[in-house]
């Protein structure tokens, strides 16, 4: 996506962000989110057959809700977090959802201060200096903020 393709899809994103990767179809946000850029994580629903590249971790309920979505995070050693902020000693996932609960999308703040960070879909991998600038039709609001401590380096 060209950066006034991001902004016309995102309206309240405008001059607020900067494009850090080509597009890639290999992984999505949420695959991003966890720092894996070689395969596409999201449930499958029941009975539906798992295509190639496609993972969801073993354990965690095949659906689109939040409740699905914080139990995809707490076993990777997150938690339930109510600061949007940056925190030093924290790697900080934010997870978006619709009106009804269904996950949409996830954001990172991993790592750095810069801001959050996110892939959009197939297409490319954002720097978003705060998470309301991706809230709105397409992704709905952030509904839970999870942090895990650092590692120490």
């Amino acid at each position: 996506m060209t950066a006034g393709e991001i902004e016309e899809y995102f309206p309240a994103i405008k001059g607020r962000f900067e494009i850090t990767s080509e597009p890639d179809e290999e992984y999505n946000c949420i695959a991003w989110s966890v720092n894996d850029t070689k395969q596409w994580w999201w449930p499958t629903p029941p009975g539906q057959k798992k295509w190639p590249g496609k993972y969801w971790p073993p354990g965690i309920p095949h659906d689109e809700t939040l409740e699905a979505f914080t139990a995809l995070y707490e076993c990777l050693s997150f938690g339930i977090c109510s600061d949007r902020g940056f925190e030093p000693e924290y790697d900080k996932i934010a997870i978006y959802a619709d009106l009804n609960g269904v996950v949409t999308h996830a954001a990172r703040w991993w790592q750095e201060d810069r801001g959050w960070s996110s892939k959009l879909g197939e297409e490319n991998d954002i720097c978003h200096h705060v998470l309301e600038s991706l809230e709105g039709p397409a992704y709905g609001s952030v509904f839970q903020i999870m942090r895990r401590a650092r590692a120490l380096r």
